[in-house]
């Protein structure tokens, strides 16, 4: 850590960054360049040069998902789960959106009530009708 802090002050704050927002069974981030300017202070060029060399000195992979970015950090340096779960720790990761990348409605559009998805329990019986069920039987009921 010494030697990557001389070498690149900035690729040791962003790979600090990273592990300290990384969550506990993971060693993945999801974050944008831009998140990481702020972050840092720092221009463009100056975070992808920050990336490559966490990248080539194997402190970090990217893993590309779509547009966006997974940062995995090396498990072996910086890893805070059991050993037995260090295969699933590419399946998931802590994304860090920041308010200056969203649009200017965003605000407004996160005071709007999301649609509930129901969850139905194992014991619990799905029932897809806008029919009206009768009264269940007495007999159906366990009145012990």
């Amino acid at each position: 850590m010494r030697k990557l802090a001389r070498k690149s002050p900035v690729a040791n704050e962003i790979l600090l960054y990273l592990v300290e927002h990384m969550g506990r069974t993971t060693n993945a981030v999801v974050c944008s360049y831009s998140t990481l300017q702020e972050v840092t202070g720092v221009s463009r060029t100056t975070v992808a040069n920050a990336i490559k060399l966490l990248k080539e000195d194997n402190w970090i992979d990217a893993v590309k998902i779509g547009s966006a970015t997974a940062y995995c950090i090396n498990e072996r340096v910086f890893w805070q789960a059991a050993r037995n779960q260090r295969k699933y720790a590419i399946f998931s990761a802590t994304v860090i959106a920041s308010a200056t990348e969203q649009n200017s409605d965003y605000h407004e559009k996160a005071k709007t009530k999301l649609t509930h998805i129901p969850f139905v329990e194992t014991t619990e019986r799905l029932i897809v009708s806008h029919e009206e069920l009768p009264p269940p039987d007495q007999q159906d009921l366990d009145l012990t």
